[in-house]
């Protein structure tokens, strides 16, 4: 079960050019299909690990959203009632509704790729991959507009209703750019790190100590970019690791540090009103982790 160094330097790298390749070929086709229809009208916006630069071969999918410029979901949250009301008194639904843009983005996928090639899903639309592509989603969406006065808009994100299911929104520019600026700042370690913890993840599944769906990548991403810079400056990989899986682990165990972490867009706190992942969860997790890695 002893892990070498040079292992965990290897789990650290990006996925190769020609896997890169495939995920590049999916993007282009999808885009160049849909751009045809759509025009200016929307806006094509990477995320998932594959943007983020955090996949390993294993997740390396592509996730796409389709954005339709014209239609924006408001976000009264953090409006007063009166400014709430003052919204709402101006607010006209659209008429072209989320399920028919999501619909006819269905159907241009199918004459695109062919029927039995795609499949629609709750919040996504999968398209098969091949040898030249990989498996890519592709999210219909409307803008999220986050409003933080009765016309003012804070942030920008993207959001959609799913065909079952809650509505979903979140901010994968910020996301983004986020995690390019945490990479940065921890000499490029920040991402690497991510992409060990993923790779122990699926050796801690093989080996049985946990379910291979027991920490989502997205989840993992999260926490690892809450963990203070100075963390990462060790001077071997098996040093890093185990410096933020000991970080990680001994925050879950404070309540009010839990509580604190936030998404790595920064506009969404990770535990706060999501009662599928918990601390305690990940406390367990990061324990197995640590132990396979120093072990």
């Amino acid at each position: 079960m002893n892990l070498t160094e040079e292992q965990i330097e290897t789990w650290a790298k990006a996925p190769s050019e020609t896997e890169d390749a495939r995920c590049t070929n999916a993007i282009s086709q999808t885009t160049n299909a849909l751009r045809a229809h759509f025009g200016n009208s929307v806006t094509f916006i990477r995320q998932g690990s594959h943007t983020n630069r955090t996949n390993i071969r294993v997740d390396s999918d592509v996730d796409l959203a389709v954005v339709h410029n014209g239609y924006y979901f408001p976000d009264t949250t953090f409006l007063s009632a009166a400014d709430k009301a003052l919204h709402g008194a101006s607010f006209s639904p659209a008429t072209y509704t989320f399920f028919q843009y999501k619909s006819e983005v269905e159907a241009i996928l199918r004459a695109t790729f062919g029927t039995n090639s795609v499949e629609r899903k709750a919040k996504c639309l999968r398209v098969a991959g091949n040898t030249n592509r990989t498996p890519i989603d592709i999210v219909p969406a409307f803008e999220h507009h986050r409003l933080s006065a009765p016309h003012v808009v804070s942030a920008k994100g993207i959001e959609f209703l799913a065909d079952s299911g809650p509505q979903v929104y979140s901010f994968p520019e910020q996301h983004y750019q986020n995690g390019v600026t945490k990479n940065d700042n921890t000499s490029r370690t920040f991402k690497s790190m991510v992409r060990i913890l993923k790779r122990t993840r699926g050796r801690l599944a093989e080996l049985g100590l946990i379910e291979q769906d027991a920490m989502p990548s997205f989840m993992l991403e999260c926490l690892v970019w809450n963990v203070p810079n100075p963390t990462f400056r060790q001077a071997t990989w098996r040093d890093i690791a185990a410096e933020v899986t000991a970080k990680i682990w001994n925050d879950m165990q404070n309540p009010e540090v839990a509580n604190n972490y936030a998404e790595v867009c920064d506009l969404r706190w990770l535990f706060r009103g999501n009662p599928r992942h918990t601390p305690a969860q990940v406390e367990a997790f990061m324990l197995q982790a640590w132990r396979l890695i120093t072990q």
